[in-house]
């Protein structure tokens, strides 16, 4: 028996300082190594930096979460040992990632071994489908086509959308400021301490990633590979609680809430997959159709465009929730159009600059600022 115990909010606060705190500390030390030993993510075809910038913040954002959890946790939770496990290996897939090439289908096969320990030695997993298309109750085998498959595409969509500054950050702090929320006030204390631990290794983690100072660091995959993980584990849980009757409110549409919530990876992931498919291009080669690269191509700043794709976000999460009544399939609809008439108005305001820029009469420098324009690559 230990001498203290700590549960509820002490838990909660704890789990999110120790986080805070290791992750603050820890990632100027990344930076000072990954410089000593020229580990620094070079500009390059596929790159938006112009110099230098170290890379593997991703360590220091999982040192953060995982200390902060277990110490929070206080040992409570089924199949501990087994989140462990799998974020642990699937950390080192993105260590590896960062350092040396890895084959995309290497790296996939480290997903899904990954999602694989969390589905069959966990209790993760969607037993219910909340009667939409009048399914409820799913067997094990409906369950497992399901969920892996959706922790996959929930893993590789935060991968997807670090491409700037602060944007894969800022959607995971929503994220988990959602569901952490939500399941604490569904007394889920469990899953609201690895919220806490997740929130404090984030902002931490912002505070360098957002800056221009010698200790700007990107998280690479080693950090954006085990983001999604974890919230894709949020997502799983959100629904489940609900399922259960376990949640503080009655949701009627708890999955396209959970959509709403992760919209923005989703969204642009979906997107970007359709356009390269219908210019017959491989779905999975990097390029500039991302959200985020058509929002600098639009003039905005790294920091404008992830404050207001963030935004964006906020509102369809708040919608989300106040249309909750109409159902899934038709809130679910609601978000599409919503994404599509928003993808829109900024196709029309990238095209609109474009149209500036080339009208004015060719001059070095204006002819430089068109062809990166027109020409933004993907910074990892």
């Amino acid at each position: 028996m230990s001498i203290f115990e700590i549960r509820g909010i002490p838990a909660i606060l704890l789990a999110f300082a120790i986080a805070l705190a290791i992750t603050w500390y820890y990632i100027p030390k990344v930076v000072t190594v990954v410089k000593q030993r020229h580990l620094e993510d070079k500009p390059g075809r596929h790159k938006i930096h112009k110099s230098e910038i170290p890379t593997l913040g991703g360590i220091g954002i999982f040192a953060g979460f995982l200390i902060g959890f277990f110490v929070g946790i206080d040992g409570y939770m089924p199949g501990l040992s087994y989140f462990a496990a799998a974020a642990l290996f699937l950390f080192f897939v993105g260590i590896k990632d960062d350092l040396v090439y890895l084959h995309p289908w290497k790296k996939f096969a480290g997903e899904v071994a990954s999602v694989l320990i969390v589905f069959f030695f966990t209790d993760v997993g969607f037993t219910h489908l909340h009667g939409f298309l009048g399914a409820t109750d799913i067997s094990m085998t409906t369950s497992f086509f399901i969920t892996v498959p959706l922790m996959l595409i929930v893993i590789n969509s935060f991968n997807l959308i670090d491409g700037i500054d602060g944007l894969a950050a800022s959607v995971a702090i929503l994220g988990t400021v959602v569901f952490g929320v939500f399941f604490y006030l569904s007394a889920d204390y469990a899953y609201t301490v690895m919220a806490a631990a997740l929130l404090g290794a984030l902002i931490a983690f912002l505070r360098f990633n957002m800056s221009g100072g010698r200790n700007k660091i990107f998280m690479g995959d080693t950090g954006s590979l085990v983001i999604g993980f974890a919230m894709s584990l949020f997502a799983i849980r959100f629904n489940e609680v609900v399922a259960n009757g376990m949640s503080v409110i009655n949701l009627q549409s708890a999955p396209s809430i959970s959509i709403a919530i992760l919209i923005i990876p989703l969204y642009d992931t979906l997107r970007v997959i359709i356009v390269r498919l219908h210019y017959r291009q491989n779905p999975f080669t990097a390029d500039h159709r991302h959200l985020h690269h058509m929002m600098l191509r639009a003039g905005f700043s790294h920091r404008e465009a992830t404050i207001w794709i963030s935004l964006f976000n906020v509102f369809l999460i708040g919608l989300a929730f106040m249309l909750d009544g109409i159902g899934i399939f038709p809130l679910g609809v609601v978000l599409l159009m919503l994404c599509l008439t928003a993808t829109f108005f900024l196709h029309r305001a990238v095209k609109k600059r474009e149209a500036a820029v080339s009208g004015v009469p060719e001059e070095p420098g204006i002819k430089l600022q068109k062809a990166s324009i027109e020409s933004v690559p993907v910074q990892s």
